[in-house]
């Protein structure tokens, strides 16, 4: 988790909030086992506000797009050059973005796949493969990286889908 200015302001506000809870607590409880309890319910209480809004904030301070992605088959080699441009859309730094990669190989399939020995050869073929990507290092706010990669491609595949998603941290 990247720590910006919001997130910081965040953890003051929060453990102001905390302190002041717990003061409130040590004044008005006089039972120590009440007193306990209440101190633990606080502090599990803002622990998880101050998670959820942390992931609440990276959500708006970490925004990336992917454009211009292309896909060429490399037969010499059997791979395929991904290549593409990510753009942080936001000023805050983005430490990592990775695109997460599937090929599905589609198949066109009439009412005989429902017959015993098909059903058994369908379940040794590989009909998709996953990679994950590393395609940026540091990306400044307001910049963009043009990528290009290379990953293996399954030779099986007669007729393959790509499925992308980018994630960045």
């Amino acid at each position: 988790m990247q720590f910006t200015i919001f997130h910081i302001i965040v953890a003051i506000l929060l453990i102001v909030c905390f302190i002041l809870v717990c003061g409130l607590i040590f004044l008005k409880v006089k039972q120590r086992e009440i007193a306990l309890m209440f101190y633990t319910i606080t502090t599990i209480f803002t622990a998880l506000l101050m998670y959820s809004l942390f992931l609440t904030l990276n959500q708006f301070t970490i925004q990336a797009s992917l454009s211009k992605l292309t896909y060429t088959r490399n037969l010499r080699q059997e791979s395929l050059i991904v290549s593409a441009r990510v753009e942080n859309l936001t000023r805050f730094h983005i430490r990592k973005c990775y695109l997460m990669l599937n090929i599905v190989n589609k198949k066109l399939v009439g009412g005989e796949i429902f017959e015993k020995k098909n059903l058994e050869n369908a379940k040794m073929q590989n009909t998709s493969v996953s990679y994950t990507i590393e395609i940026a290092d540091g990306l400044p706010g307001k910049t963009y990286k043009d990528f290009s990669t290379q990953v293996p491609f399954p030779p099986s595949f007669n007729d393959p889908e790509f499925y992308h998603t980018l994630k960045c941290i």
